[in-house]
């Protein structure tokens, strides 16, 4: 298990750090990810990028490089088209609720949400309502195929490589996994979050 502070990793701007993913995630042929407070950064817009990158710049003190670091990340998506990866993507239903950037941000992601649901058969998206029961304490994390876990801290990013810690995140997906909703029933709580965002 390795840690690694976001000041190590971001130096010079986050840039670099967004554009190091593209070659890690080039090499999984399947990435499962959790987040409870974000969408996470493969499914978002640009503008909802822009504006999550804006906020982490800020707190972090680190140079701004905003226009590069939101280029790097959107160049990352390009894997969501490539066979044969594929991605499981666990969103919580707050994360929709909660104001990135705007209410107009907060539109076009969930729209780009609902149109993913259907437009890309390698990509399963699916929604942990709020209503759902606590089953595990966990932060924001991806499994990289079955061989590392990334997991994102307030101070640093943590990546574990051992067994039993890689299975340990294994459950916990497949506890989260099990309460998500997907097609349907995903849309119906992404059209519900859209009516919460306007002007």
């Amino acid at each position: 298990m390795t840690y690694a502070s976001w000041y190590a990793r971001t130096e010079s701007g986050l840039a670099a750090l967004q554009r190091s993913l593209i070659d890690i995630e080039s090499g999984v042929t399947r990435q499962r990810a959790w987040n409870p407070e974000l969408v996470i950064g493969l499914a978002q817009t640009e503008d909802y990028a822009r504006a999550v990158l804006t906020a982490c710049i800020g707190v972090l003190g680190v140079p701004n490089d905003l226009d590069e670091v939101v280029a790097a990340r959107m160049q990352r998506q390009l894997i969501l088209d490539r066979e044969p990866h594929t991605f499981e993507f666990l969103i919580g239903e707050w994360a929709l609720h909660r104001t990135v950037g705007s209410a107009a941000v907060m539109r076009a992601q969930i729209k780009a949400l609902i149109d993913d649901l259907d437009s890309r058969p390698n990509l399963r998206i699916g929604i942990v309502a709020l209503s759902a029961e606590f089953v595990a304490a966990t932060l924001a994390f991806v499994i990289h195929d079955s061989s590392a876990v990334e997991i994102e801290t307030v101070t640093g990013e943590v990546i574990a490589t051992r067994p039993d810690d890689i299975a340990l995140a294994e459950r916990t997906f497949a506890l989260l996994q099990n309460q998500a909703v997907y097609g349907d029933d995903a849309r119906v709580l992404l059209t519900r979050a859209l009516a919460t965002h306007t002007d």
